[in-house]
């Protein structure tokens, strides 16, 4: 067997304009009003974001160690999460996940579209259980990083010639990638990708 085309994108920040997403009105008030006002009106809370396991093991991933994060570097930690958990629906079905649209750069994309057309052309075929982590989340007002560590060692790996192993397939090892992040309007944008290794 060949090896697997991997995931590790290194591509340039790209110019991120003219993408845009429309607000989102939050949810209409569902408590009746009381019968008397009070002289000052109290401001709600503004909820706060929290990081979410996304943890899927019937698509078969599992995120180790999620970090108790707020704000933005919970948004940024569960952007990262989603395009992680897409990245191996892409991988197990061949298939380009719509998510990708939203939450990754156009060049993102793209290397997701060569992954998932070239791993159809030679019958590759992907599954187990794929671990992974993402941590030390750095926010920088509209710009964060994030490191991923992946690890395919419960992964199973077969092409056209048969099974083969995640050593011989080339995802052997946890991997490590740096992960750049672009804020637009309301959300996170995965900008880049980029392999660093072992982790």
């Amino acid at each position: 067997m060949g090896r697997v085309t991997t995931v590790t994108v290194v591509v340039g920040m790209l110019a991120l304009a003219g993408c845009t997403s429309q607000a989102v009105e939050p949810p209409g008030l569902t408590a009746s009003p009381t019968p008397q006002a009070s002289a000052e009106a109290t401001p709600e809370p503004t909820p706060e974001s929290s990081t979410q396991d996304m943890s899927d093991p019937e698509l078969g991933i599992i995120f180790d160690d999620v970090p108790t994060l707020t704000g933005d570097e919970a948004d940024v930690w569960n952007t990262v999460a989603t395009y992680q958990v897409e990245y191996w629906r892409t991988m197990t079905t061949n298939t380009v996940s719509p998510a990708f649209a939203v939450i990754a750069s156009a060049d993102v994309q793209a290397v997701m579209e060569r992954i998932a057309t070239n791993n159809t052309a030679d019958a590759v075929d992907i599954g187990g259980t794929f671990r992974t982590r993402v941590s030390d989340v750095t926010v920088t007002g509209d710009t964060a990083t994030a490191a991923v560590c992946d690890d395919y060692r419960d992964a199973t790996f077969a092409d056209a010639d048969g099974p083969d192993t995640p050593e011989t397939a080339g995802f052997g090892y946890p991997r490590r990638e740096t992960v750049q992040l672009q804020r637009l309007g309301d959300r996170w944008v995965i900008g880049t990708t980029a392999g660093e290794g072992s982790c």
